[in-house]
């Protein structure tokens, strides 16, 4: 007689129960009837199944919350996130500073160096972003070459550091797309209002955004 051991490394949560009963049946060799062993294999193998299906579906639904491209966190987590972190600003009266980033003549880059280029870039910038940001900061890719930066407890002169940081990193990567056109990153940066919305913050975020893209692109603009 002997113990059926589910030949899959995501069943890990089950090896301690499995490798106990399998020492109790080797040290004694009556412990457990062939028709109790038969038992506990079935049982096993239902076991097995129901943490694969759970395992997948835990791997679907963080798939579901994350950019494929970049690993970011996508809208849904900023939907998610969002109003937990104005609440806490709120509630600990700390102050809130959203980024609006939108990347400067990365059209050129999908045109002139093609669309593989393109998503490489744009894996390049995240990765700039992530490294530049704390562990505390919410960054989410919205789609296409625009991304949102909410900075918990971060007022809007030390939001702007920040943001300077994140322009200079881009710059640094010295992507061209062409021999005069040099990809960059706008900014609009603003500190949340107490009695303004979302909306209304994420609005005034985009106007800001959209200025220092008139006002010669590749910088940030506040309000």
């Amino acid at each position: 007689s002997g113990i059926i051991i589910p030949d899959n490394a995501k069943e890990k949560p089950l090896e301690g129960i499995i490798k106990a009963i399998s020492k109790e049946v080797e040290e004694d060799e009556n412990a457990l009837s062939d028709t109790e062993i038969d038992l506990i294999n079935e049982s096993l193998l239902i076991l097995a199944e129901s943490l694969r299906r759970g395992l997948e579906y835990e791997e679907l639904f963080e798939s579901a919350r994350k950019d494929a491209l970049t690993g970011l966190g996508n809208r849904r987590v900023f939907e998610e996130r969002i109003s937990e972190i104005m609440a806490g600003a709120r509630r600990y009266n700390r102050p809130l500073t959203m980024a609006s980033l939108d990347l400067d003549y990365f059209k050129q880059v999908n045109d002139n160096l093609g669309h593989q280029r393109g998503d490489q870039v744009l894996k390049l910038v995240a990765d700039a972003f992530s490294q530049s940001i704390r562990s505390t900061d919410l960054l989410v890719r919205i789609g296409g070459d625009e991304f949102l930066l909410v900075m918990d407890d971060t007022d809007q002169k030390s939001g702007r550091i920040l943001a300077e940081r994140l322009c200079q990193a881009v710059d640094d990567m010295g992507v061209w797309s062409d021999a005069n056109t040099k990809l960059g990153v706008s900014i609009g940066l603003t500190q949340w209002k107490r009695e303004e919305s979302l909306e209304e913050w994420m609005e005034r975020a985009d106007d800001i955004l959209y200025n220092a893209k008139a006002e010669g692109r590749s910088r940030v603009n506040i309000s």
